[in-house]
């Protein structure tokens, strides 16, 4: 038997009193234990989604479900959910042990097991010993462990994050993306999570939507949707692709001049960079020639850029091999196998 969804969103419509959409017909499912991942650009409609879960905003249409019970009327306050926002909204007068109590204490729940959840959480965010410290004597890593440590000690049903690592420097945002995963493996709660970031959704998400212009493009885990996109936004959106827009007919699609070996019949093909080859007499059943424009040392990988006979622009990226001898300039062929490329129909 299917167990119920932590986190259910069905047929969500949002519509603003201007006439702007918000969201168009969002419906996913989040399970229990999930780190759940709402990946997309600036406006796309993701913290809405977020914001209408938490109740901080009625939906037109449509409806959610916490664990199987609907949330419809139910205020923000009244639902077994937390939110961590990109500005966390710490207590500054508060000690870091009275910051996560404060939810429990609310609750009214005795000193004692205040007492043992304030300690397990600042245990479980890496924290021990820090409790009679203030925000301002905190990093920024650790200030938005506080957050989720305060946000967890509530027992939240689901916790919603909206771009909590955004304020961070990159070294930052690295380090705290592998903590959230941790602390969100050994708390197991579960985290739905909105970020603009591409690397933050593939790193750390069980499954993940794409969205854009207020509907989901694609769900499911992020190693799906980066190799196997569904649409040209997914595949564009989730990192650098040869995309190939044309018609196709007889296993061939005709793009820009060049002419395409493809598995199925779509509008377009995608082709990752790691999956084209750059060299001297290549067997693979796409090739072309070309002149290497440009080549780019990234350190474990090297990226080429060739320009072919047609003008378009094929981009390579290789494992970087010891005594290679291409260099800019070079009449070199490229090209992939037909298996490498994903057919898209829109």
């Amino acid at each position: 038997m299917t167990s119920t969804p932590d986190a259910e969103l069905r047929g969500i419509r949002k519509v603003y009193d201007n006439g702007a959409r918000g969201v168009e017909q969002v419906d996913f499912a989040v399970a229990k234990g999930e780190f759940f991942s709402m990946l997309g650009p600036s406006g796309c409609g993701k913290s809405t989604t977020l914001r209408i879960l938490a109740g901080l905003e009625e939906p037109t249409s449509g409806e959610v479900l916490i664990r199987g019970e609907s949330m419809r009327g139910r205020p923000p306050h009244r639902r077994p959910t937390n939110m961590v926002f990109q500005r966390l909204a710490l207590f500054p007068h508060l000690t870091v042990a009275d910051n996560v109590a404060f939810g429990p204490r609310l609750q009214r729940k005795p000193a004692r097991r205040v007492g043992e959840i304030v300690g397990s959480m600042l245990e479980l965010v890496d924290l021990d010993g820090f409790g009679e410290r203030y925000p301002s004597q905190l990093s920024g890593g650790q200030q938005q462990r506080v957050a989720i440590a305060r946000a967890l000690a509530n027992e939240p049903a689901v916790l919603l994050l909206d771009e909590p690592l955004g304020a961070l420097d990159l070294r930052l945002r690295v380090q705290m993306q592998q903590a959230l995963k941790r602390i969100q493996h050994d708390s197991g709660t579960t985290f739905v999570y909105v970020t603009h970031d591409q690397v933050e959704a593939l790193t750390m998400s069980d499954r993940m939507a794409v969205m854009n212009e207020g509907r989901i493009e694609q769900i499911g885990p992020p190693a799906d949707l980066y190799r196997s996109p569904a649409t040209t936004f997914t595949a564009t959106f989730l990192g650098d692709t040869n995309l190939f827009e044309g018609a196709c007919e007889g296993g061939l699609l005709e793009s820009a001049g060049i002419s395409v070996k493809v598995a199925g019949t779509g509008r377009a093909v995608s082709v990752r960079p790691e999956h084209v080859a750059v060299g001297k007499n290549l067997t693979c059943a796409n090739r072309y020639h070309g002149r290497l424009e440009d080549v780019i040392f990234q350190g474990a990988s090297t990226r080429y850029h060739v320009r072919l006979a047609s003008g378009v622009l094929v981009i390579s990226e290789r494992r970087e091999e010891a005594g290679s001898t291409l260099a800019i300039g070079d009449d070199v062929e490229t090209g992939w196998d037909v298996d490498a490329g994903v057919v898209l129909n829109h």
